[in-house]
């Protein structure tokens, strides 16, 4: 088994965002090219938790991967696959759930924000409340080193920890105990200088978005009072928030965007911002003009037959080490 390997992926659920890419995809890129295995799933099971409708699943993962492939990650070198074309993650998922409580799984902070943001205390599936111990699963098949991963998602990567120190001790060592890897800006906030960007919230900036729909969010963006651009979370979350996210695309030191910035207004600083996400946009949409659904499909195809080669392998292994293997 290779050791420099990384498991981590995403919902297809919609386009991407720089929340994403600042969160988890740029640490991808960076470990694709030091050599890492990078396995990269698309998580199309895990779309059911908090939506039954499934009319645009297909599609979302086919931009999902070609989003992938434009901001630069390599089939040569990163394994794309689909969750539910991997049966033996449904069968780890199974035997996860017995190695874990209930009681562990509703302390889990991420689900019951989720929970609580959507308003479902009520409704919520087994599904939803269930699903760290399937991303335990997602990962552990794959037995990576690292876990690229946003912040919120620190409590699942514990879980997981937990589930495959405890798999170990009862049937002997299979799983590594993978790390989590946070990105730059593990938790970027959206345009509202609040919540998370997220695409529910209404508040991200898609990598798919053209200059004039950059400018225009980029134009409403929530600002605090008075013209004074200085970065302080405290008392100036918003434009703090701002000044960060410019400081993400350009590399500019925050105090180097203060000085530059000293004396103007909110408006002009704002126009540079737009400019900025509007060049670091547009090669990855030039890029992403190229590719075809074709692409896409070979691209998961090739992938997805790797990623099913490594997942009969590693159920041989947890098998064998529970000896559940029977012989017939």
């Amino acid at each position: 088994m290779k050791s420099k390997r990384i498991l981590t992926g995403d919902r297809p659920t919609g386009p991407l965002h720089l929340g994403h890419y600042f969160g988890t995809l740029e640490n991808r890129l960076r470990l694709q090219d030091k050599g890492y295995e990078c396995f990269i799933i698309i998580a199309d099971y895990q779309v059911l938790t908090d939506r039954l409708e499934t009319g645009t699943i297909g599609k979302n993962i086919l931009e999902l991967t070609k989003d992938y492939l434009s901001i630069g990650l390599e089939p040569s070198k990163c394994t794309f696959f689909v969750q539910s074309k991997i049966p033996e993650l449904a069968e780890l998922t199974l035997i996860f759930s017995m190695l874990v409580s209930v009681a562990r799984v509703s302390r889990n902070p991420t689900v019951k924000d989720e929970i609580r943001s959507m308003k479902i205390e009520d409704t919520f599936s087994l599904g939803m409340f269930s699903y760290p111990v399937s991303q335990a699963a997602d990962i552990l098949l794959f037995n990576p080193s690292l876990v690229p991963v946003g912040e919120d998602q620190l409590p699942h990567v514990e879980l997981t920890r937990e589930i495959a120190r405890k798999f170990n001790a009862l049937y002997g060592k299979v799983f590594r105990i993978p790390e989590p890897l946070l990105g730059r800006s593990p938790r970027l906030k959206g345009l509202d200088g609040q919540e998370k960007m997220s695409k529910s919230r209404n508040n991200a900036i898609f990598l798919s978005d053209k200059p004039n729909i950059v400018r225009a969010k980029i134009l409403k963006a929530k600002t605090d009072m008075g013209r004074e651009i200085r970065y302080d979370p405290i008392n100036k979350p918003e434009i703090s928030n701002l000044l960060n996210l410019f400081h993400l695309l350009t590399k500019k030191p925050i105090d180097q965007l203060e000085n530059e910035y000293k004396g103007k207004g909110y408006e002009e600083f704002k126009q540079s911002l737009a400019e900025a996400i509007v060049s670091f946009l547009h090669p990855i949409q030039e890029r992403k003009l190229c590719l075809s659904d074709d692409d896409a499909i070979n691209v998961l195809k090739d992938g997805t037959n790797k990623a099913s080669k490594e997942a009969a392998q590693m159920m041989k292994r947890v098998v064998k080490a529970m000896k559940t293997d029977y012989g017939f």
